[in-house]
């Protein structure tokens, strides 16, 4: 597929297929998506690939503490979010909750609980910094993951990040044997899209320019 028509179409994939994918395939993906740029070429990522079985019981960890913790997801905002922001979220809620209806399930559920299944996906990539690292190298996570995301796609793949599992870093290093000094930023479940998920049919909108652009000439 072409670059920009990838960029163009790419969309998170909410339910992926029971099919397993091989180390191989992950492993060109992974090395494609290592082609972002960082900071003085730090690349600063650290990936922990959690696939098949081990993957089903980190979700297995992950659900239980959810139903004792009952961290959702929400914008994670210290202050009062601006309205264009919670309009936003508010417009892409209502576009999903038939979809998820059709399916069986209430938003909550599904977006909370398949957050933490990383909604049935074979693999999962979780995205580390080590804590020596200043905070703003995150930008250089954010990076690998769109490469990532891309060269998901590239290789015949679907991807969806996921951040509310950062809510249980402590049961993810726990289950994975993760040091205290690694900071996980984010979650990429990998997969083959489920065609006929009702919630794959979901495309959010996108701002115009106007909405977050100024030029300056």
């Amino acid at each position: 597929m072409d670059l920009l028509e990838t960029i163009r179409t790419r969309r998170s994939c909410r339910t992926f297929k029971d099919e397993p994918i091989t180390r191989q395939e992950l492993e060109q993906v992974l090395t494609d998506a290592s082609n972002a740029p960082s900071a003085i070429n730090m690349q600063p990522w650290e990936v922990h690939l959690v696939m098949n079985d081990e993957r089903k019981r980190l979700s297995r960890r992950l659900l239980r503490s959810f139903r004792e913790r009952n961290l959702t997801c929400g914008p994670g905002a210290s202050q009062t979010l601006p309205e264009r922001f919670i309009e936003r979220g508010r417009e892409c809620a209502h576009a999903m909750i038939p979809l998820i209806q059709r399916m069986g399930s209430d938003f909550s559920t599904y977006i909370n609980e398949g957050s933490l299944d990383f909604y049935a996906a074979p693999a999962v990539a979780l995205i580390f910094l080590d804590e020596s690292l200043p905070p703003d190298r995150a930008i250089d996570v954010g990076t690998f993951v769109a490469y990532l995301a891309l060269a998901a796609v590239g290789h015949g793949l679907a991807s969806c990040p996921i951040g509310l599992v950062v809510a249980y870093q402590d049961d993810i290093k726990d289950q994975l044997n993760i040091p205290e000094s690694k900071r996980l930023i984010v979650s990429v479940a990998l997969g083959k899209p489920d065609e006929h998920a009702a919630i794959n049919e979901f495309r959010s909108t996108r701002a115009g320019l106007k909405d977050f652009v100024r030029w300056i000439d």
